[in-house]
């Protein structure tokens, strides 16, 4: 059986073009410069791929649809394959196009987007005179095409035109307007059905909880609903408006998912508020969400699987509670979670490497859950089904709101916006409600180490409006120092020589991400993880991409050497510690199941965590070692550690959930917390080259607001 795609599609660098039934590449000419020469049956199996992206396709269902047979025992469905990955220059290891699913057959993983029909110049024909036809589809192209450079140039910090299947629509610029205006902290919101009430978690400063307040968006008037020493998160309107779920969190000592129930009129009456169930104690803020009956609600805990996060289910009558999701083990887990508004499907975010965030989604009758889409450069807090399910709408980075097609996985951007949402939830009549603004303004100051130094010192080195984010101390003496700063307007890599001299060593044209920088042992080369892939500089800007562009990178480390480089990645289900020499240029598996790996200077000690456990071990001349409880509880991986020759510096969470710096020395086995915190979580630091100082990076609070986006565009 044939089958063919009826319109152009963009497959990663290749066009498949309806008219000539293949695969092409095009030339900035819009000519076709190379084709994917297939016979027949090799070109319907692609085809097949193409219509069905991101679905699992079985051998016996390409048998049956393609060759209209159902033996799997000639290997011919594995040869077409094969001959697909050397056309398309794929690899069975690390795939691009299509990913194999042992046992249970194939899974193209390409995004394929649907294109506005444009016309195609094949070079090698003879030119004919234009149809009329022809001529109004050049100039729709050529029209089209003066727009985009103008939108471009208007829109500057937005430096790619959307890759969706809706690159025709023309995406509106939308300001957000205020909901809410207190001083602090507003987010977690939520909508009542009717629209006529927000719910949300308020921190008035720092020394303050987090809140429930309720606000009436028809008149403004707003209450507290909580008042208690612990923090009140991610509430929910059950459908019928009459009774509020949310988490009520005491940091590692208790978790409880509650429900406050009006007596009367929202905002006009008293409400009870009792237990429904108890939640892991190390669970992170969660945000619930419930079934479109009211009968059950959904909401992530740790309690099966300390420090990651699940979806669990639990039934409002029988108070049963359902484990949804098996924790993933590519990060802390599942975060946020959402019922479709038919029901029969939940959307979730899972964080990977906690830089990145996935979408899921599960089919509640089969159970069955699929990758939707990878969100690299943005991590959204929530997100919001459309009214018909077909799409999800989340914040992207660049100061806009996206929308993922449920079934295809195309992207398509719904508006530009005046500010950054961390998170969104859509009204009954297509607006959108965010939390917007900063958390902190943050800077870079050098503090004594108590430890090596008892002379105070509290000196602001490197301060901007723009806020500095990392900071990493060159190893050898008058080295300079680096940090990344958003002086310029984008995040970039500055150096600080001792003598006053700055020097920006990284270029970036894009808003990016980076979360690590470390020098080499000999203080000439960076490394530094930007958009979950690692880089190294020379000191005059010089730079290389170490990683592979398809790996997500969560933790790196130099090895005793300039030559050696270590990061961990997830691959096929598991991290794995990959090593890189920089003499050789080459990579290879160096350990399984680990998923950080750290080595001090000197080389004499490492310290590990292996992903299945979570359990962080140290290695040195005299073996490995298990470290103590107290000390597992404190690390994190995602935070700075810093292995020095006498003990571990790390960042972790005091009971008053302050970032703090704390000291693990080897001889002793004792804990010494410093007193180095920090009200905001800021959990970068740096140790001067002979470790007498401590470069901490703190923040000064801001401000967030719930603000609201009209759009026309969502029905």
């Amino acid at each position: 059986m044939s089958f063919k795609p009826e319109k152009q599609l963009k497959v990663e660098d290749w066009w498949y073009l309806p008219q000539l039934d293949k695969l092409a590449k095009l030339n900035s000419r819009m000519e076709v410069c190379e084709q994917a020469n297939l016979d027949h049956l090799c070109q319907s199996v692609l085809n097949f791929f193409l219509l069905n992206p991101g679905r699992l396709i079985s051998k016996e269902e390409l048998l049956k649809e393609v060759w209209n047979m159902t033996s799997v025992t000639d290997g011919r469905v594995a040869r077409v394959i094969s001959i697909l990955r050397d056309v398309l220059g794929d690899s069975v290891k690390s795939p691009r196009y299509i990913e194999t699913i042992p046992k249970r057959g194939y899974r193209f993983i390409a995004k394929v987007i649907e294109q506005e029909q444009i016309v195609i110049r094949d070079p090698a024909a003879a030119e004919e005179p234009l149809t009329a036809e022809e001529r109004k589809k050049n100039l729709r192209w050529w029209a089209s095409l003066i727009t985009a450079t103008a939108l471009l140039a208007t829109f500057a910090s937005w430096l790619f035109w959307p890759d969706t299947e809706f690159a025709n629509e023309q995406v509106p610029f939308v300001k957000w307007n205020p909901v809410s205006s207190k001083d602090g902290f507003e987010y977690y919101p939520a909508l009542s059905a009717d629209n006529q009430f927000l719910a949300y978690s308020y921190k008035k400063d720092k020394n303050s909880p987090h809140v429930l307040m309720l606000q009436n968006l028809m008149n403004h008037q707003s209450q507290q609903l909580t008042n208690s020493d612990a923090d009140d998160y991610g509430v929910s309107f059950r459908p019928d408006g009459k009774a509020i779920a949310y988490q009520r969190l005491r940091h590692r000592e208790s978790c409880e998912i509650r429900l406050l129930t009006f007596l009367g009129l929202p905002g006009q009456s008293e409400w009870t508020d009792e237990l429904l169930t108890h939640c892991g104690k190390s669970s992170v803020s969660s945000r619930l969400s419930w079934a479109a009956d009211g009968g059950s609600l959904i909401y992530t805990s740790d309690e099966s699987s300390p420090q990651r996060m699940a979806i669990y289910s639990l039934d409002l009558v029988t108070k049963n509670k359902t484990q949804l999701v098996l924790p993933s083990n590519t990060g802390m887990g599942d975060f946020t979670a959402r019922y479709s508004n038919s029901g029969d499907k939940i959307a979730f975010l899972r964080d990977v490497a906690s830089h990145s965030v996935q979408i899921w989604l599960m089919d509640l009758a089969s159970g069955e859950t699929s990758l939707l889409l990878h969100l690299k450069d943005s991590y959204p807090g929530d997100i919001a089904w459309s009214p018909d399910d077909q799409f999800i709408y989340y914040p992207a980075q660049k100061w806009s709101i996206e929308a993922v097609n449920t079934k295809t996985g195309a992207v398509k951007t719904v508006a530009l916006t005046d500010n950054h949402a961390y998170e969104i939830l859509l009204g009954k009549n297509g607006e959108l409600y965010g939390s917007i603004g900063a958390y902190a303004n943050y800077y870079v100051k050098k503090m004594n180490n108590p430890m090596l130094n008892t002379t105070p010192s509290d000196l602001v080195v490197f301060k901007s409006n723009r806020s500095e984010r990392l900071v990493e101390e060159n190893p050898v003496h008058k080295g300079p120092t680096a940090a990344v700063s958003k002086r310029t307007g984008l995040f970039q890599i500055w150096l600080f020589y001792p003598d006053g001299r700055q020097q920006m060593i990284s270029h970036f044209t894009n808003l990016v991400v980076m979360t690590d920088l470390k020098f080499s042992p000999d203080g000439q080369q960076l490394l530094a993880l930007v958009d979950q892939q690692v880089w190294v500089f020379d000191l005059q800007g010089g730079s290389q991409l170490i990683s592979k562009a398809d790996e997500v990178v969560k933790n790196m480390s130099w090895g005793k050497d300039t030559d050696s480089v270590f990061y961990t990645t997830y691959q096929k289900g598991r991290w794995q510690l990959m090593h890189y020499s920089l003499t050789m240029q080459q990579v290879t598996l160096h350990m399984q199941d680990v998923d950080f790996f750290l080595q001090s200077r000197s080389g004499k000690y490492q310290l590990q965590r292996n992903a299945t456990t979570g359990v962080f071990s140290l290695l040195s001349g005299q073996g490995e070692e298990i470290l103590p409880d107290e000390l597992q509880s404190l690390m994190i991986a995602e935070a700075t550690i810093v292995l020095w020759d006498n003990g571990i510096y790390f960042s972790g969470f005091n009971e008053d959930q302050q970032s703090q710096l704390y000291f693990y020395a080897y001889n002793t086995k004792q804990i010494t917390p410093l007193d180095l915190k920090s009200e905001l979580y800021s959990s970068r630091f740096s140790l001067s080259h002979d470790g007498q100082f401590i470069f901490v990076v703190v923040g000064e609070t801001l401000d967030i607001d719930i603000a609201k986006l009209e759009l026309t565009t969502i029905k």
